[in-house]
This record gives structure tokens, sequence and C-alpha cells, in this order.
């Protein structure tokens, strides 16, 4: 079986997907169905995406994060909303290169520059009832003023303009 390549070409196609999308993301999976034990994806986010606080809980789940391009914010929140931990990792830098988020973790990730590519690694299989769990005091992807607001409201409690 031939190597998977992670080259230009890949993030260059996985990029214009991002650009192009609603959501203002794109992911290529490397693994080969929602059964498969370990998802290895490759994750581009623009700046603009809100991708909702989670965690991954019953079943527990592991999720990794090194960034391939860009900057990405890695946000840890207490169980009220509170932003208990952060993080800021780019691409090419010597440290920090990446992060692991444990199980039972509100968490979330946020594009700081545009085309920020990130191989993410988190455990299958992949179930979409029960894969993660959304809290309340965050608003749903789907309510695009809230989201904006949210993103806003973090980026400035945590004084990344």
């Amino acid at each position: 079986m031939p190597f998977t390549v992670i080259d230009d070409k890949l993030m260059n196609d996985v990029t214009a997907a991002a650009q192009n999308s609603s959501r203002r993301r794109s992911l290529y999976n490397f693994h080969t169905g929602n059964e498969d034990k370990v998802h290895r994806m490759l994750n581009v986010i623009e700046p603009d995406s809100y991708i909702q606080p989670h965690k991954h809980e019953d079943p527990d789940k592991v999720e990794v994060f090194i960034p391939l391009r860009g900057k990405l914010l890695m946000v840890i929140f207490a169980d009220d909303g509170r932003i208990a931990e952060h993080i800021v990792i780019k691409a090419g830098e010597t440290s920090p290169w990446g992060v692991e988020v444990p199980p039972k973790t509100w968490h979330m990730t946020l594009a700081l520059e545009p085309d920020t590519a990130v191989y993410e690694v988190v455990e299958g299989p992949w179930d979409p009832t029960t894969h993660k769990k959304y809290p309340t005091w965050a608003p749903p992807e789907d309510d695009k003023e809230a989201a904006k607001a949210f993103i806003a409201k973090i980026r400035q409690e945590l004084m990344l303009y």
C-alpha cells in the first residue's frame, strides 16, 4: 500500500475547500471509516470558523492537535464556561509543537491565522450521537451571530486581537 502524503497539493485542496465552505473549515480523513479505532484528519480552519466547545465523554476519548500551517488557539473551559487554560501553538515553532486534550475536558479550537492546517487525531469509532457533548453556556454552531460574539469575547478576554 502506498504512503498517504501530506504535501502542498493536499494542503491547497483542503484549504480551498475550507475557504469555500459555509463553516469556513474542511476535513480530509486519513482513516477509512467511522468504525476505525483511530481517526486521523487534516483539518483546515479559517479564523472566522466557530467550532463549538465540546468534550469527549462516555465514551471517553483523547484528542490531539498538531499545527502544520498557521496558528491555533486551544482553550480549556471550566464546567461553568470560564476559561480555565489556553495555549497558542504555531506551526514551525520549536515549542510547543501541539497539544493533547484529555477526555471529559471542555475545549475548543480557534484559528488565529488564515488557512491554519492542523493534523488531528481522536479515538474512534465515530458515532454522531455520542462523539461530542456540548455545553449549555456556548452557542450552537448554527447561531452565526451568537457564535461570532462568542469568538470575539474569547479573543478579547485573552487579548488576542
